[in-house]
């Protein structure tokens, strides 16, 4: 088995430069030109739309993080059901869906948004449509949504940000107000970028735990540094090797993959769908080996007896690392530890 010489996964250590890569930078990808407005987090800048817009329902996907939701509007908040691959069913959006309602479309795990869901946008240009990019650095296709929304250091290596894009000039968009405190969003991953061999892991990753425990919906905008870095780091640098990881991992482990063979684009990371029993197993192996896989979402926002298959994902998904921080000898080490913990 190759040898891992360094945790793999988990949090990102604040980006440093690697050799230089061409093209735009991370930021003028996402927003294309548009208006944007850059919060700490993505929770906050979705509120901050909802509040300004007032929809009179919120459409959700049923597979989506709690902490989306906020008390000042879950009254209103009506969910979908997502089908196999993670493509939205929005058979209830068609029919009962009214003028003036929000609906957030999901692009899972980075794959691009199906071409049913992109018509359905198109034609109900009386809703109030978000792609939610969270997992995704770059889809690979145009949008048709009124705004989307990232969040970086789900991404790369910033500590902070909800960046929410204008589709158009004259969309609505909201603005933070006040100033987040960077000291205290930026000590975790300037912890793990000074542990250059991983000997403290524990440190920074208690440092990390406690910072995202913190984070909650608020007015605060996103801080100078992670701008910056968004601003002056090449997405191709973060796309092309998050790919060729993928693809590594893939000929491995692709009869466990919940992905396409061809995902399309740079995926979030590599996703195993496995027997619960088996999924716990592995990552308690993984985590042994200091490698950090994912779990999307252990708590969702939906009521789990009307979405059983999505909350059954919740117990059946592990997504592996895959970004650009590793190349070919640590995704053989993670395959040889998937495959030792499998069989």
């Amino acid at each position: 088995m190759a040898a891992l010489s360094r945790p793999v996964g988990g949090f990102f250590e604040r980006h440093m430069p690697g050799a230089p890569v061409d093209g735009p930078g991370v930021l003028e990808v996402w927003t294309g030109g548009r208006p944007y407005a850059a919060f700490i987090n993505a929770r906050s800048a979705f509120a901050a739309l909802v509040a300004q817009l007032a929809p009179p329902t919120v459409w959700l996907p049923a597979w989506l993080c709690r902490d989306l939701v906020q008390p000042a509007w879950a009254d209103r908040v009506r969910f979908y059901r997502v089908g196999e691959g993670f493509v939205p069913d929005l058979t209830g959006v068609k029919t009962d869906a009214r003028p003036g309602d929000l609906l957030l479309v999901l692009a899972a795990f980075g794959l691009p948004v199906d071409a049913a869901t992109r018509a359905l946008i198109a034609d109900r240009t009386d809703l109030h449509v978000v792609e939610d990019r969270a997992q995704a650095l770059d889809p690979g296709v145009e949008t048709r949504a009124g705004w989307t929304l990232y969040s970086p250091r789900k991404l790369l290596g910033v500590a902070d940000g909800g960046v929410l894009v204008a589709g158009h000039a004259d969309a609505a968009l909201p603005r933070p107000t006040t100033a987040a405190d960077a000291g205290a969003l930026w000590g975790a991953s300037d912890l793990r970028a000074a542990d250059t061999r991983g000997g403290d892991n524990a440190l920074w990753h208690a440092a990390n735990q406690c910072k995202e425990a913190g984070m909650a919906v608020s007015t605060e905008a996103m801080t100078p540094d992670s701008l910056a870095l968004l601003t002056t780091t090449p997405l191709a640098g973060l796309t092309v090797p998050r790919l060729r990881n993928w693809r590594t991992l893939d000929q491995r482990l692709a009869s466990w993959s919940a992905l396409p063979a061809d995902p399309g684009a740079a995926p979030l990371g590599y996703v195993l769908d496995l027997e619960p029993e088996t999924r716990d197993r592995l990552r308690r192996h993984l985590n042994a080996a200091r490698v950090f896989a994912a779990v999307h979402w252990p708590d969702l926002a939906s009521p789990p007896a009307a979405f059983p298959r999505e909350h059954g994902w919740t117990r059946r998904l592990l997504t592996l690392p895959c970004d650009h921080r590793y190349g070919e000898a640590e995704m053989a080490a993670v395959a040889d530890l998937v495959g030792e913990a499998l069989g």
